[in-house]
């Protein structure tokens, strides 16, 4: 049963990644977008047409997705100055606990955002830029999406805290994706 739910985990994990590629690839056409509309509005004044609503629809993404397979890299600030001071069974359950309490949020704000995201669609919301109208609801479903992300990966970790007394070691070793996006 460890083995089948740390196959999962790793598959999940190499999800996460792709979407954190999908991620790191936004950050970099947002720099494309943003040095093409300065070159061509110094250069011959003529500036790139709706490049921030492109901005900003690509940053809801780049922010958004790669926080889940953060949390799989275990990169997210930690505090342990209390936790450090507890037996080692006993913060593997506290942290089984948290990652359900962060489980329950992150689900409540899917919900709620997913349904941002729909009546957005739904009334076909758009921004008006200079030149030309930009759909708002993809960026409102990519939010929706990174925090399904982080849902699904705070539940796997309550498990696997749960069920395997080294999770975060054998995690660690089996999940193979260790370097850096």
């Amino acid at each position: 049963m460890y083995d089948i739910f740390l196959k999962t985990y790793r598959m999940y994990g190499t999800a996460l990644w792709a979407f954190a590629i999908v991620a790191g690839v936004s950050t970099f056409a947002i720099m494309i977008v943003i040095t093409a509309n300065a070159i061509l509005r110094k250069g011959i004044n003529w500036p790139l047409p709706a490049a921030l609503e492109v901005t900003q629809a690509l940053l809801v993404v780049a922010i958004v997705l790669p926080f889940a397979f953060t949390q799989f890299l275990r990169e997210h600030v930690s505090t342990v100055f209390f936790t450090s001071r507890l037996s080692k069974n006993a913060q593997r359950w506290l942290h089984s606990f948290w990652c359900v309490v962060a489980f329950v949020l992150f689900v409540a704000v899917t919900y709620g955002t997913f349904q941002y995201a729909l009546r957005s669609y739904a009334m076909n919301e758009q921004i008006w830029g200079a030149t030309i109208q930009f759909p708002v609801w993809p960026a409102k479903m990519a939010i929706s999406l990174g925090t399904l992300l982080a849902a699904v990966q705070f539940l796997l970790d309550a498990i696997g805290h749960a069920l395997i007394p080294n999770f975060r070691e054998q995690a660690a070793e089996t999940a193979g994706l260790n370097a850096h996006v």
